[in-house]
């Protein structure tokens, strides 16, 4: 792997500052200011998420006319602006809404432009990308547990501000080191029309269902321990520090089984399946167990949606584009389960309904992968469509 490889590696591990940090920060709020609840919370995550999918749909397209670098640039210190005001937003539900809604359109500005990056740097782009992946998976567990420390020592705010000042300093890193790629002058109604093919509007249609158990595994299990098991925040970031390096693990795996993408695909969400099936009224030992095997089993099928599918459309200069379609439909399935899971907990009174749905949706969608494949490999494609 190259320098310029690493630098978009690290660059995109550090947007996870700020996309993961409000779910360290949610449990001291919650426990601090009595007048925020679930619903508060669930909204302003679902504000995060909305906004950010639709940022994924425009920067998705617009960004194939620029270069990528200079995007991913600006939406890091974009972000690190909105986390540095945040830390003043107290217990203040507008504050906080309006803040995540506006960070989610400076956060939906890497992905696609990092993606896109490696397609036009990489010598191997589609053996690149798997391990691209990781960098989120690195940097969502690397932010946890650097901000439930500075939560634990120096308060809520901290949760923000430290995620700022890595975000600012690695923004303009980013952009001083900037190589020089030119945008496309494909036609915008040319390129909309390859982004809707049948396989990136059904990668899109997995990658949201996908993303309700993904998301619902960050935006709710730090809440979950801290409130069904009353521990300490610090420990809470211990606990959950690994389920994303066991993901690093399963998508390392993932990437050398000698088995079709599509069988491995279906192998994994079963497994992701039978882990939240089993995961209810467990503790201890056995419940952080089973969260990692989660973790290992979700993101091998999620790099190869948001990842590996995309940068195969490079030839036709829309990997952007299909990137940020693939995503956008990933964050409304983000978006939902800001808002499902409190409903689930309201009307049903447990946590157990939420890890069940969990388990339904992952099967699911080794439903649709296996559908979307198999239409592929009857029309003699194979693993050059998905």
């Amino acid at each position: 792997m190259t320098k310029t490889f690493w630098n978009l590696w690290t660059g995109y591990a550090t947007f996870y500052f700020g996309k993961v940090n409000l779910s360290i920060v949610v449990p001291v709020l919650l426990a601090t200011y009595g007048d925020l609840s679930l619903y508060n919370i669930g909204w302003i995550s679902t504000g995060f998420m909305l906004s950010y999918a639709l940022g994924q749909f425009l920067h998705g397209q617009l960004s194939e006319r620029f270069n990528p670098f200079v995007y991913i640039a600006v939406g890091l210190v974009g972000s690190a602006v909105v986390n540095f005001t945040l830390g003043f937003s107290a217990g203040f539900f507008f504050a906080l809404l309006v803040g995540e809604i506006v960070d989610g359109g400076f956060q939906s500005m890497g992905w696609s432009s990092i993606v896109r990056a490696n397609a036009e740097t990489a010598k191997d782009p589609e053996k690149s990308s798997t391990i691209l992946g990781t960098a989120y998976q690195f940097g969502n567990s690397f932010a946890w547990i650097v901000c439930a420390f500075a939560i634990g020592q120096w308060g809520w705010q901290w949760g923000f501000w430290i995620a700022s000042a890595v975000m600012l300093l690695r923004g303009i890193h980013i952009y001083l080191t900037r190589c020089d790629i030119p945008g496309t002058k494909k036609v915008a109604s040319e390129r909309v029309k390859l982004t809707l093919s049948f396989p990136i509007v059904l990668s899109g249609v997995c990658l949201g269902l996908l993303n309700i158990v993904r998301y619902g595994v960050i935006t709710w299990i730090p809440t979950y321990l801290y409130l069904t098991f009353a521990m300490p925040i610090e420990k809470v970031g211990v606990s959950i520090f690994l389920i994303p390096i066991a993901g690093i693990a399963g998508t390392i795996l993932y990437n050398k089984i000698k088995l079709h993408k599509d069988i491995t695909t279906i192998l994994y969400l079963l497994l992701l399946g039978v882990t939240f099936a089993l995961f209810p009224n467990t503790t201890g030992g056995v419940m952080i167990a089973l969260l990692l095997a989660g973790g290992f089993a979700l993101y091998g099928p999620h790099v190869f949606l948001v990842t590996t599918m995309p940068s195969r459309f490079h030839g036709k200069q829309i990997v952007a584009a299909s990137t940020g379609f693939i995503d956008g439909c990933g964050y409304i399935g983000s978006a939902i389960v800001g808002l499902l899971v409190p409903f689930l907990i309201d009307k049903t009174g447990s946590w157990s309904s939420v890890f069940y749905l969990w388990a339904v949706l992952a099967v699911v969608v080794a439903i649709l992968v296996g559908i979307v494949y198999r239409r592929a490999w009857n029309r003699g494609e194979g693993e050059k469509v998905l």
